[in-house]
């Protein structure tokens, strides 16, 4: 969308000599759009009754700009493209709805009578008269429109679920059927839709007797479940007035499930980054724990080793100071320094009976 830069002076001079309906024709922007940015930028606009004056050549007060502000002197405005009637501060429904509506091609007409009937409304008429049964509609994944009215009002129903239908195929999307419900898929997102006539409810007339609900003709359309459900339904404008507005809040809900599954997908390839980042750090910790525990034993067993030889080498010198170092000591001081070298972990020597 193309757009033009303009000064507080240059804009308090557009709203002054420019009526409102001729600022909202030429840029995208919405009447309170054009007030809220005259407030936010301290720049006074006319009040009621002052194009009429001007119409009528009466006197009119025009309020003077207070060159003092102090923000940027900088505003930017969108320029309004040929043919279209969005407007960049109005909500994203309102924005995808006038988006729909300004299709010249879009399907949005519910006529009188169906014409080349979708390929749903002939299965539902099937399944109406009998010709087409399901042995469970968990696993039967043939798909018919969810309509909820009597019988008089069917062709009605059927009407508006077929032009809804072929909107939404114009859109780009689908119908389908996700754990026996019907549903619309957008984008992969699959989303519960239902049609169904409003009952009236009269009370019972005698003191035993129970309520009746009686048909009103009344339709509403729901799409959605639990907080995220939302309905439409007949009032000074009927359901088939609000095809554009209905399959917009689809699709914007479709694209706020898909921004939640993207952020999920990243916060759990985050969550398993993390998971992989500690158990790496621990790997690493218990690792260099079995190395320093390895460490001490051996230091403990080089010192056991030390204490040993000592021990040998006082034996041996007490034998000899005493003149008592016979064969039978000596055997004993070899096999002694044997079992030495084999606890000593710079040798390790192999001992038959201990490494067994």
């Amino acid at each position: 969308m193309k757009t033009i830069e303009l000064t507080r002076k240059e804009l308090y001079d557009l709203v002054w000599s420019t009526t409102m309906s001729n600022l909202t024709q030429k840029y995208a922007l919405s009447r309170e759009g054009f007030k809220k940015i005259c407030k936010q930028f301290e720049i006074p606009i006319p009040q009621n009754g002052y194009w009429l004056k001007r119409q009528y050549n009466k006197k009119v007060k025009i309020e003077k700009l207070n060159p003092v502000f102090g923000g940027v002197d900088k505003i930017v405005l969108p320029l309004r493209e040929e043919g279209s009637s969005v407007n960049i501060d109005q909500t994203p429904l309102t924005i995808r709805t006038k988006e729909i509506e300004n299709d010249p091609n879009a399907p949005l007409i519910v006529p009188d009578e169906i014409t080349k009937p979708d390929i749903l409304t002939k299965q539902t008429r099937q399944y109406w008269k009998g010709k087409i049964s399901f042995t469970s509609y968990r696993e039967d994944n043939r798909i018919t429109y969810p309509i909820r009215v009597e019988k008089n009002n069917r062709e009605r129903a059927l009407r508006f679920m077929d032009t809804f239908t072929k909107l939404i195929r114009y859109r780009g999307h689908t119908m389908s059927k996700e754990y026996g419900h019907d549903c619309v898929q957008i984008d992969g997102i699959n989303i519960e839709i239902d049609l169904r006539e409003v009952s009236k409810r009269i009370p019972p007339t005698t003191i035993y007797g129970t309520s009746e609900y009686v048909p009103t003709g009344e339709f509403i359309f729901k799409v959605g479940k639990y907080s995220g459900e939302r309905e439409w339904r007949d009032g000074k404008v009927k359901l088939e007035g609000m095809l554009a507005r209905i399959v917009a809040k689809l699709e914007l809900i479709a694209e706020r499930e898909k921004e939640w599954e993207e952020k999920s997908r990243i916060a759990n390839l985050e969550w398993e980054e993390e998971q992989k980042r500690k158990a790496e750090i621990k790997k690493r910790r218990d690792e260099e724990v079995e190395k320093f525990n390895r460490l001490v034993k051996l230091s403990e067993q080089y010192n056991k080793t030390l204490m040993i030889r000592q021990y040998i080498e006082a034996v041996k010198q007490k034998e000899i100071n005493t003149n008592n170092l016979n064969p039978e000591t000596q055997e004993w001081i070899n096999w002694a320094n044997d079992k030495a070298d084999w606890l000593d972990p710079l040798i390790n020597k192999p001992d038959e009976i201990l490494d067994n």
